[in-house]
């Protein structure tokens, strides 16, 4: 895309120069290693400035003890994180782009009791609760405040001692400098209350603070949320062009990042599939522009997925840096490959919010259809070995799901001859079911994504497809690999009741399992009837897109699980703010703590898990969304009569998240 005049013009922020306008916002990885960022974090930000990004932002680096709330988090104010950040530094020094550290405290979100040697209670603008942990904090006192200042500064010190190139104060997302800022979280009557001018003063001191330590030939700038989407008792648009006024014209910051939402609405701020518009802050960008003007630069973020788009915005003056970063996280090369005309070589993110629910689930993070992120020391690129003229092996998948898909990549990439066998007339397996529900069409990028290097990989694919041992045999290959997916079944056990197989009457044939009646739905949504109850314990979305389907063509839909609450995986992903109350809109009853006890005829008879009285639902058809079992027949055939290498990945093995199945084919292919 040399084209793109704007996105690959250099730009000046404070005294660091980057080589062009897309950049890398902070983001959490979780990687850290005794407080410290580990060599697994410098390898993952090496990896992205080999692939051409300008600017990386380091993840949240807490300034006081006070201020940490993640068990891999990592420090900033201790001198001991300097040999780390000088590792880092010249990593991504090596490939001509510039690294920030993002400093932060995590006010009230978090646990006060996360760290068994140091139970503290949370320091907070005020004695506000977190609306996620409900812990209520400390208010701060003038020498806890006076503290905290001080340690953004020292942790600022430390950055620019280790060579990296800036800092940036997290004021945003209603981290505790956020909380300061934002209505809704500060309710002080001092000097740090009140007015927007009061609630601007700790970044004033921090940023007086941080000067006094750095001076004026280091880099600075501050993270704001323009719009916390709380309406007026949060920040508000109005608020944040208040806060840049008083902010660009202090002199400390040289930059501005403009981000949006917090606690209240991080499905705003990380935005899932089908959920916003590509660029949809780009507005936010514009007027701060017209605020700051030439004082300071003005990054922007809000799910921007292409280079061209980030041109666009750059265009329109949205602002002088466009962030990328879960786009970065899908592909580190993203830059590159745009820049060399290889835009169909791309992983492009889809918005699974993977990322995010690993996150919320305080483990390492790493992106559904990138299984190399996290793990770029021994997967990233240059490490895929190609395999000798002597060592090419005919290998035979059996499988055109995301497993088989990826597997059959990595092994034709690294020089077997290989072909793939699916049954169905398209590839991708279950994901295309869930593209065809609604916000859900970002799956094909998805399949896309796992199908576009097939044919330049040269492998050979066989659709429609159905394999037999004798047919496998015949082509003589080296090695199989049964990558044949699991079906839902719909005998309803359930671990809840392990003193029954099923629920009792479940062979009445108005039982269906969750993916025929979702084919069924999609293609008459009154095929199953009037009344629907579908019982859920996959706490996915397949069950609720299935809901919704119904309800929107009038169908009368309960959705029952025994879980505590319906869609539990939903939430993580932050898709739930997004569905649930679109499917209260449409008339879905959503039951949590219930159960089934039995089907008989017509009638279902439902029951708290609590006790208490029983009810009885008359349906025309009861939808089964509960275990899932393995495809293996014929791997199980083949273990008899097949004496070459034989393998089985993915849901064919046990069927579990999409994560963890695109991994296991990702590592086979690098293992035959």
């Amino acid at each position: 895309m040399p084209d793109l005049k704007h996105v690959w013009t250099p730009l000046t922020i404070g005294t660091t120069t980057v080589k062009h306008r897309i950049m890398v916002t902070g983001h959490t990885q979780l990687y850290g290693k005794d407080e410290l960022i580990s060599d697994r974090h410098i390898a993952y930000y090496r990896e992205r400035a080999k692939g051409g990004a300008a600017l990386l932002t380091l993840e949240q680096q807490a300034v006081h003890q006070a201020g940490m709330n993640y068990h891999a988090g990592c420090i900033a104010w201790d001198p001991r994180v300097i040999p780390q950040y000088e590792k880092l530094a010249n990593a991504v020094h090596e490939f001509g782009c510039k690294q920030f550290v993002q400093l932060f405290a995590s006010g009230a979100q978090g646990k006060g009791t996360m760290y068994i040697d140091r139970w503290r209670p949370l320091w907070a603008a005020s004695r506000i609760p977190s609306a996620i942990y409900n812990e209520t904090p400390l208010a701060m006192e003038q020498v806890h405040i006076d503290q905290m200042v001080a340690h953004f500064g020292l942790s600022a010190r430390n950055a620019k001692l280790a060579g990296m190139d800036g800092v940036e104060v997290h004021a945003a997302h209603s981290q505790l400098i956020g909380e300061f800022l934002s209505p809704a979280f500060n309710k002080r009557t001092d000097r740090y209350g009140g007015s927007v001018r009061n609630r601007c003063q700790i970044v004033l001191e921090i940023g007086k603070e941080i000067r006094r330590q750095v001076g004026n030939d280091y880099t600075v700038g501050v993270r704001l949320s323009f719009d916390e989407f709380l309406g007026d008792c949060g920040i508000t648009p109005e608020q944040t062009k208040e806060q840049l006024e008083i902010l660009a014209a202090s002199g400390y910051f040289d930059f501005f990042n403009i981000s949006g939402g917090g606690y209240h609405a991080l499905h705003v701020a990380v935005a899932p599939m089908g959920s916003v518009e590509e660029g949809f802050m780009a507005s936010f960008g514009k007027r701060a522009k017209a605020v700051v003007g030439d004082r300071a630069k003005v990054f922007i973020v809000g799910r921007i997925l292409d280079v061209r788009k980030a041109d666009q915005l750059l265009a329109e003056g949205a602002a002088d840096m466009v962030a990328m970063t879960r786009a970065h996280m899908a592909d580190p090369f993203i830059v590159n490959k745009s820049r060399e005309g290889r835009e169909d070589e791309v992983t492009r993110c889809v918005g699974a919010n993977v990322c995010v629910s690993r996150l919320i689930d305080n483990v390492d993070v790493t992106c559904v259809l990138n299984p190399t992120m996290g793990r770029e020391q021994y997967w990233g690129d240059g490490t895929l070995e190609a395999v000798s003229p002597e060592e090419r092996r005919k290998v035979l998948i059996v499988g055109g799901g995301p497993a088989g898909l990826k597997c059959a990549a990595i092994a034709a990439k690294r020089g077997h001859t290989v072909t793939l066998y699916e049954q169905s007339h398209e590839l991708g397996g279950h994901l295309n079911l869930l593209k065809r529900l609604p916000t859900r069409q970002g799956w094909q990028g998805a399949i896309d994504n796992l199908t576009r290097p097939l044919a330049k990989a040269g492998i050979e694919v066989r659709l429609g497809t159905t394999v037999t041992t004798t047919m496998l045999l015949q082509e003589k290959p080296d090695v199989i690999v049964c990558a044949t997916g699991s079906s839902y079944d719909r005998t309803g056990y359930s671990p809840y009741r392990p003193e029954r197989d099923s629920i009792p009457g479940v062979e009445h044939q108005h039982v269906v399992d969750v993916a025929n009646a979702t084919r069924r739905a999609l293609t008459d949504p009154r095929s199953l009837g009037t009344r629907v109850l579908i019982i859920d314990e996959t706490d996915s979305y397949l069950a609720l897109g299935l809901s919704e389907v119904l309800a929107k063509a009038g169908v009368q839909v309960e959705v029952v699980t025994p879980h505590l609450f319906v869609g539990e995986d939903t939430l993580k992903t932050l898709e739930m703010p997004h569905l649930f109350p679109r499917l209260k809109a449409a008339g879905v009853r959503l039951t949590a703590q219930q159960f089934v006890e039995k089907i008989e005829g017509r009638s279902v008879e439902i029951y708290d898990i609590w006790g208490g009285e029983r009810r009885t639902l008359e349906v025309d058809t009861v939808v089964i969304a509960m275990m899932r079992s393995p495809n293996n027949a014929l791997f199980q055939e083949l273990r008899h009569s097949f004496k070459k290498e034989l393998y089985r990945i993915g849901d064919a093995v046990a069927p579990r998240k999409l994560e963890a199945v695109i991994y296991e084919g990702e590592k086979m292919g690098r293992e035959l």
